[in-house]
């Protein structure tokens, strides 16, 4: 439960005791006095999980890969070690120093500023942490199935080239992320669609495809690759973009800018319309204000017939462009609180004018985002210190309350990964809560200068198993496919059972071992729903060490059990997997074998329980069934309360 309830002033008149740390403030400074060993949360954090003994800032930066102690997403919320919390609701930038003791610099902050300070087992303080910040998103089935996306695919054309590839190499994929649709200056028209310019809102109806050699039919398109199981996104970035001599000339767009600046609709800095500072991504481009309901009413009625033709969903991408603390919004806050949490206010709005079936795929964030929207981890490069830094990045998200994180399969961005490093990713992908490929522009930040080693950058399957001409790639990446595919019925179950008590389907391995001394720093494997997923992150490394809590543990690949609280190193080839579940549990599939051949349905006529062990119990969550199965010596039973729509099929392991 929450301890402590206080604010600036009031901690400037009375000290805080815990039972292991004292809270108190100077002038200028708060101070958490006692051992610490760990620092965990703060948000998205790339460069390590455990934060002791660094400097820290409570800042939202677009940092283009190598993102270092930089972050998209920060959170001014942290756990230390033996069951204390400190949550600071500000929105403000500010600075915590990690040493012994800890200082955290207050002098840009309200003297109303509110802390909570918390106390109890590690997942009861991020639970109430949620709480206090929003209720996590549910998000609809599909969303747990493989995505994917390529800047360049820029054409109707191309995205069917891509679904033909997928159905000839049998490769299931639930949505389609599509970046290069827009004209690239209003964000909202199709690129080379004809239609009156004017300031009225359009309808479908009002632009003619007839001609268009990009986007021929949208509508139809979309309905196709319903028709094939796969939901469609569709990128968006909040600017009233300033137009580059390359990009032409657009009399729609012109009369967008001119309508925002005159009615005061955009961000403002000294009375002026607020422009992104050169040398920053966008630059000299207005940005919308939010905070304005006539802005969010005119944006969001220029993309309504983008919902009706039946997009599902948008990559709400950028939100980190409020570069100066001057600027004035329409709230009446200025950039001291925007800088962080302009993205905030950016997707929300987006998240109010969606339906409950659309979903949002955001990069930047802040307090209550575990609410709006499915988080990624922005742009890497394609190498083995930045899969490392992305997987510290969802450890420490899900240290933070996020639900709901992806990361760009072997990186986004400078040359095509390795075929080892590709492998290594996919599997810690398919042991993800959104498993997702994407990839840079052709001639992007890292792109190769000689013109004549230019090459299809793309992150498929099928393109880096051509690149490394590996006949080997494709059949098994294929199968790590079918091995997300089948594994949603349990992806599922953990993810609504996770929402329900507010905690994460991704998790430190002391979030549920918080009394086991071993578990508290490791940072190389993580619980997925109740597996133990031991992701192999270092170039030829054929070996994993790994740490099984107490119980006995069954190899859910090779069936070999194993002895817990207790560390083990062993060989582990390319294709191999460590994952473990305890007896007593179950894992709930679509097959019978996890590898088995797998589509893009979501519906299931029969779903498989994988009983581990003599004796346990399994609780089971869907969309329409919630149930307890529990096994004794080769005999089960459920126990419901819902009529079970769905076959179950038994196996004990």
């Amino acid at each position: 439960m929450i301890y402590k309830k206080t604010t600036l002033e009031q901690l400037r008149q009375h000290t805080i005791e815990s039972k292991n740390y004292v809270v108190s403030m100077t002038e200028n400074q708060i101070i958490i006095s006692g051992e610490t060993v760990f620092v965990y949360g703060l948000g998205e954090r790339f460069n390590q999980v455990n934060q002791k003994g660094l400097i820290v800032e409570n800042k939202v930066v677009e940092q283009f890969c190598n993102q270092g102690d930089k972050t998209y997403f920060p959170l001014p919320f942290f756990m230390l070690e033996k069951g204390f919390g400190l949550f600071i609701n500000t929105k403000r930038v500010f600075n915590y120093d990690f040493g012994n003791p800890i200082v955290i610099d207050i002098n840009n902050l309200e003297s109303d500023t509110e802390l909570y300070i918390f106390t109890g087992e590690y997942k009861e303080i991020i639970k109430d942490f949620i709480t206090l910040t929003g209720e996590p998103l549910t998000p609809p089935k599909w969303t747990l199935g493989p995505w994917m996306s390529g800047h360049l695919w820029n054409s109707q054309s191309l995205i069917e080239e891509q679904v033909s590839k997928l159905k000839e190499l049998e490769i299931p994929i639930t949505s389609l992320v599509i970046e290069q649709w827009s004209d690239e200056a209003t964000f909202y028209n199709f690129n080379r669609s004809d239609y009156k310019a004017s300031q009225d809102f359009k309808t479908y109806q009002d632009y003619d495809f007839t001609n268009n050699t990009l986007w021929p039919n949208p509508k139809k398109m979309i309905e196709t690759l319903h028709n094939e199981g796969i939901k469609v996104l569709l990128w968006q970035a909040p600017v009233v973009k300033a137009l580059e001599p390359k990009d032409g000339d657009n009399l729609q767009h012109e009369i967008d800018q001119e309508y925002v600046s005159k009615n005061k609709l955009v961000v403002s800095l000294n009375s002026k319309d607020y422009t992104i500072p050169q040398n920053n991504w966008f630059n000299y481009s207005m940005i919308p204000d939010f905070t304005n309901p006539k802005m969010v009413d005119w944006w969001f009625k220029k993309r309504q017939y983008l919902s009706e033709i039946g997009v599902d969903g948008f990559k709400t991408d950028g939100g980190e462009f409020v570069h100066d603390l001057n600027t004035q919004f329409f709230s009446g806050e200025t950039g001291l609180e925007m800088v962080n949490d302009y993205s905030r206010s950016y997707i929300d709005a987006y998240k109010q004018n969606i339906s409950k079936e659309q979903v949002l795929f955001s990069r930047a964030g802040y307090i209550g985002q575990q609410s709006l929207t499915i988080q990624w981890s922005g742009d890497q490069k394609s190498t083995w210190s930045e899969l490392k830094s992305v997987y510290n990045a969802g450890l420490s998200l899900s240290l933070s309350g996020q639900h709901l994180w992806s990361f760009d399969i072997a990186g986004f961005a400078g040359d095509l990964p390795s075929v080892e490093l590709y492998i290594r990713a996919t599997q810690l992908a398919v042991f993800s809560p959104i498993m997702q490929f994407h990839s840079e522009p052709v001639g992007g930040q890292f792109a190769l200068l000689d013109p004549s080693e230019i090459i299809n950058n793309e992150r498929s399957p099928w393109n880096i198993a051509k690149y490394y001409s590996d006949d080997n790639l494709v059949p098994y990446i294929r199968k790590l496919y079918w091995l997300r595919m089948n594994l949603i019925p349990y992806i599922q179950s953990e993810l609504l059972k996770a929402i329900q008590n507010k905690t994460t389907l991704m998790k430190h391995m002391m979030i549920d071992y918080p009394d086991d001394q071993n578990a508290l720093l490791i940072d190389s494997q993580h619980m997925f729903g109740e597996i133990v997923v031991v992701p192999n992150l270092r170039k030829n490394l054929n070996k994993v060490d790994f740490y099984l809590p107490k119980g006995k543990w069954i190899n859910i690949f090779t069936k070999e059990v194993y002895q817990g609280n207790k560390r083990y190193k062993e060989d582990a080839n390319l294709y191999d997997i460590s994952a473990f579940i305890s007896e007593g549990t179950a894992i709930v599939s679509k097959s019978k074998n996890y590898f088995d051949f797998s589509d893009n349905s979501m519906k299931t006529s029969e779903i498989y329980f994988h009983l581990y062990g003599n004796k346990g119990s399994y609780k089971y969550a869907s969309d329409f069934d919630n149930f307890e199965i529990n096994w004794n010596n080769g005999i089960y039973n459920i126990e419901s309360n819902n009529v079970t729509k769905t076959n179950i099929i038994i196996i004990f392991e």
